[in-house]
């Protein structure tokens, strides 16, 4: 018997000793995001990805609300593993996968970012002007929950998180600090939304000043705090 048994795995072309992974699911993928290194949760996030499947937005939030993690400590983990996934795409390791796949799983993790919208940050009021000089400077996560507003900057790219204008940070988009001092004007600090690879219609915010916990925009009317790192300008 044994042995029709391992002739009948072997025209099948199974190999023995080895058993098929089960499912991914969306569960699976969002708790390695706040588990598992990030190489680790973003290989399973593009495996979860590439079967084409989204995630009940609901049921994020629900999931995130039972976890121990705080809001801010669970978006700069779903950064962390969004931008390990993005080096191995374009490393190929997962040739498969088409971008807007892989963008419209990523949008219905949403939660992960946008629950941070319910943090109360401080309302904006005009501040003498600190004009920054390095657009590393705002590397981190920052708010404005007027506006429903969230800024991910990490190595000279720029996560956007405005629902009402349909970003999710799903996309790591190209940022600079724009210089505009020879005309008496404070830096223009944009985000190349239409990934037109030259700044054509770019998100702009006039920065007036920087401090370690905020940024403001005097013109704008409008105030950044910083959520994470905590304790200063990274």
């Amino acid at each position: 018997m044994a042995a029709m048994l391992l002739a009948v795995i072997s025209l099948l072309g199974v190999p023995q000793d080895q058993r098929t992974d089960p499912e991914i699911t969306w569960e699976t993928a969002a708790v390695q995001v706040l588990e598992e290194s990030p190489e680790t949760a973003a290989r399973t996030l593009l495996d979860w990805a590439a079967s084409g499947a989204s995630a009940p937005s609901q049921a994020v939030e629900d999931l995130l609300e039972a976890r121990t993690e705080t809001a801010a400590e669970a978006a700069a983990a779903f950064a962390a593993v969004l931008d390990t996934a993005d080096r191995l795409r374009a490393a190929g390791e997962a040739p498969e996968l088409g971008e807007e796949t892989y963008r419209e799983a990523v949008r219905s993790l949403h939660p992960f970012f946008t629950r941070l919208f319910e943090t109360e940050t401080t309302p904006w009021k005009e501040e003498p002007s600190d004009w920054p000089m390095e657009v590393e400077a705002f590397d981190g996560i920052w708010c404005d929950s007027t506006m429903q507003e969230l800024l991910i900057f990490q190595n000279g790219t720029c996560r956007v998180v405005i629902p009402w204008l349909g970003y999710y940070g799903e996309t790591a988009l190209s940022v600079r600090l724009r210089d505009r001092s020879a005309v008496g004007y404070c830096p223009s600090l944009e985000v190349d939304i239409h990934e037109s690879g030259h700044f054509a219609g770019p998100l702009a915010y006039y920065v007036s000043g920087t401090a370690e916990d905020h940024f403001w925009c005097n013109t704008q009317a409008q105030r950044f705090d910083k959520l994470w790192p905590v304790g200063g300008i990274s």
